[in-house]
């Protein structure tokens, strides 16, 4: 794992720096919640944890994760995201 200090503003490049995979941005800080934006190609699923597991649970069962379950790259959460 690594773990990475960074400041308003600041930015995070995975992949080639030439040609990257996404850029991870610190948005905003207030208290001990951190704001994130996520600039990725449309096709590359970003999940939180919590909904990654749910919906790795649901596919271990046979049932197929709906397209409401799906959150957007373009940083609004579908429907079904909670």
């Amino acid at each position: 794992m690594l773990a990475l200090t960074r400041r308003i503003g600041e930015e995070i490049v995975i992949g080639d720096p030439l040609n990257p995979l996404g850029v991870i941005r610190v948005v905003d800080i207030h208290g001990d919640k951190v704001r994130l934006s996520f600039d990725f190609p449309r096709e590359t699923p970003i999940n939180r944890r919590e909904l990654a597991e749910q919906k790795a649970k649901q596919q271990l069962q046979g049932r197929p994760v709906s397209e409401n379950d799906k959150v957007a790259c373009s940083g609004q959460e579908g429907p079904g995201a909670a």
